[in-house]
């Protein structure tokens, strides 16, 4: 199918998988899989995520077509289940259980929204959140532990709030750079800084507690300030990673947003103009 002849969902959907490919080959991720190792996931591997993000594509185009032919929440979030099942016996571990939720959420906002308008899609987003969330969503995983002992919204909180990390800092931040530099690794690092310091992560807090969250905020400034400053923030995510390796610290939840955001950008037309840039490969010192 022509990509003019797709619908404003299936277009994201397409969008959304491309973010996730984006997100796993930025390099490099303190504490993330990436090009240049497995950061603190020795259970993880850059051709197992690039499997998961095949799986967790079609689930986008399921969702899309889903959407397309009017379906409610229930059979959408049936979908996700089903994902899930199937990304745990393929793999045999959480690979992308954040992107499927958020992106689901995603694209059954931009289904519900009347307009590409930033604030009729968190309005969407919303709404579908608090419907999920009506009665009281999944318990017993790492992340609703993480929420209850620490007292944070972590997911659920992001979910109920629009998405306020992909519209009100990733995106602002990502053209922010690129309008005033020109540069899209820079302008996708700075991304990263201003989410590490945003972001509620229950995957840190649950390996590293309050201190992982901490640190993950003060590297963000760190991360941002280098940025701005026109410095080598390659060395710097390099000492990082090796720190996160020593301490068991990552950060999924702001991987799953940079996935998320990269997809948006994607689909708002902005990376056509980075693409050449975004081959991170051909950006290394060495």
């Amino acid at each position: 199918m022509n990509s003019s002849s797709l619908s404003s969902t299936e277009r994201l959907a397409r969008s959304l998988r491309q973010g996730l490919s984006l997100e796993l080959t930025l390099t490099p991720k303190p504490g993330l899989v990436d090009l240049l190792d497995s950061g603190s996931h020795p259970d993880l591997s850059l051709p197992l995520m690039t499997a998961s993000i095949g799986l967790v594509g079609d689930y986008f185009d399921s969702v899309a077509a889903a959407l397309g032919r009017g379906a409610l929440l229930p059979e959408l979030v049936s979908l996700g289940l089903r994902t899930e099942e199937g990304m745990l016996r393929a793999f045999g571990t959480n690979t992308h259980k954040g992107a499927i939720f958020l992106g689901g959420l995603l694209l059954t906002g931009r289904a519900r929204a009347a307009c590409d308008d930033h604030l009729s899609i968190r309005r969407a987003v919303a709404g579908a959140a608090a419907e999920f969330f009506a009665d009281g969503g999944p318990a017993g995983t790492h992340g609703q532990k993480a929420r209850e002992g620490y007292r944070i919204g972590g997911i659920v909180g992001e979910a109920l709030a629009g998405l306020p990390s992909l519209f009100a800092v990733a995106l602002p931040a990502w053209r922010e750079e690129f309008e005033s530099s020109g540069d899209g690794v820079k302008a996708s690092r700075l991304m990263m800084g201003r989410l590490m310091q945003k972001v509620e992560d229950t995957t840190a807090l649950h390996r590293c507690g309050r201190e992982g969250i901490e640190r993950l905020r003060r590297d963000g400034r760190l991360l941002e300030e280098t940025v701005t400053a026109g410095e080598d923030h390659f060395s710097l995510l390099r000492r990082l990673n090796e720190d996160y390796r020593r301490m068991n610290l990552t950060m999924g939840g702001v991987a799953d947003m940079l996935g998320l955001a990269f997809g948006y950008l994607d689909y708002q037309g902005y990376l056509t103009e980075a693409a050449t840039q975004l081959e991170w490969t051909e950006r290394y010192p060495g």
